[in-house]
């Protein structure tokens, strides 16, 4: 298996984040036995089948060492809200299955959160979870927002003259942030790959 990650897109978010929580990702992280590489990754799978049944959770790669590294693999997990990843640690058949594969580990499970846009901006095959450049975080969320906004723009504008001048954004808003979280960021991240990190490209 190679470090690319194998991501799923997950059903919609759940109730809470539509409460204004921002999402979260779950990352972790833990080193493997020689020899027991392949077990661990069965243990694995089955670990990310079980999470994409969770409510409230988005999307899940696993992450596997390339050649010649550390046996370091990585399970990354976004969920809709804290509540949602907490409902999941606290899930009998995680339990389970984090007890399997400490059969097959060498050290011990590492748990790493991020929230909001920069938990989508995960290093590939990275076991520590590191955001770009910041100007390149801003010039992707740019290039996601703009025709977003034009978008909302073009078809709110004309919508939204009865309300106040100080409603009209916030009314945009709570349409462009969920868009960019759920919609639009994933599918970008994933395709700016190159231009985040481009030293490891």
């Amino acid at each position: 298996m190679s470090g690319t990650p194998q991501a799923q897109a997950a059903p919609a978010a759940s109730r809470s984040s539509a409460a204004g929580q921002l999402p979260v990702t779950l990352v972790l992280s833990r080193e493997v036995k020689p020899g027991h590489e392949q077990a661990f990754e069965e243990v694995l799978h089955r670990l990310a089948a079980e999470v994409r049944r969770q409510p409230g959770h988005l999307a899940v790669a696993v992450l596997t060492p390339a050649p010649g590294t550390r046996r370091i693999y990585t399970i990354v997990s976004h969920f809709a809200s804290q509540p949602d990843v907490d409902a999941w640690l606290s899930d009998p058949a995680r339990a389970r299955l984090v007890a399997e594969a400490g059969l097959h580990a060498s050290g011990d499970l590492t748990t790493r959160y991020v929230s909001g846009l920069e938990g989508w901006l995960a290093v590939p095959g990275s076991p520590v979870l590191v955001p770009p450049a910041r100007w390149r975080i801003v010039v992707i969320s740019a290039v996601g927002i703009l025709p977003l906004l034009e978008a909302v723009t073009y078809l709110l504008a004309p919508r939204l003259t009865a309300l106040p001048v100080w409603a009209r954004p916030l009314i945009s808003v709570l349409i462009l942030i969920p868009l960019m979280q759920y919609v639009v960021m994933p599918p970008l991240s994933r395709a700016a790959r190159g231009f985040l990190y481009p030293a490891r490209e």
